[in-house]
């Protein structure tokens, strides 16, 4: 078995309204397999969403293969959700993907040695973008 190891991550959103509101009562936050995490407000107004994912070898060696329980679809096409939650019914108004496959070993291992976290600022986008990059930082 591939020895797994962990890597902190952030995503940050400036605005809590959904994309294309319904008018739903929702919840915004960070989704995992079964709720959603608030995020905690930053000093220049943005959301801060902090979580952790386990980091293995995949099959393609120069992409790391991320699990854990904030990790969404197939192996190489991984990918985190924020999402807006309706409270008075069932689903989503809205989710916004941050791709994962945009990250590689060496970002990857540099957040590890440092003890930095990884960072992808959502703010501005749209649903989905499971294909759209996501440029991820290592935060200061």
């Amino acid at each position: 078995m591939a020895d797994t190891k962990r890597v902190r991550m952030r995503l940050l959103r400036d605005d809590p309204v959904p994309p294309h509101a319904d008018g739903s009562a929702f919840r915004f936050g960070l989704q995992n397999k079964e709720e959603i995490f608030e995020g905690r407000p930053c000093p220049d107004g943005k959301l801060a969403f902090d979580f952790e994912m386990t980091v293995t070898a995949g099959s393609d060696p120069e992409r790391p293969l991320f699990g854990g329980p904030f990790a969404s679809g197939p192996a190489g096409e991984r990918f985190v959700y924020l999402s807006w939650q309706r409270l008075n019914g069932r689903g989503y108004v809205n989710r916004i993907k941050a791709r994962l496959a945009d990250l590689d070993w060496p970002l990857v291992r540099k957040a590890q040695a440092s003890g930095k976290v990884l960072e992808a600022d959502m703010s501005g986008r749209g649903p989905g973008g499971g294909r759209i990059r996501v440029d991820w930082r290592l935060a200061d």
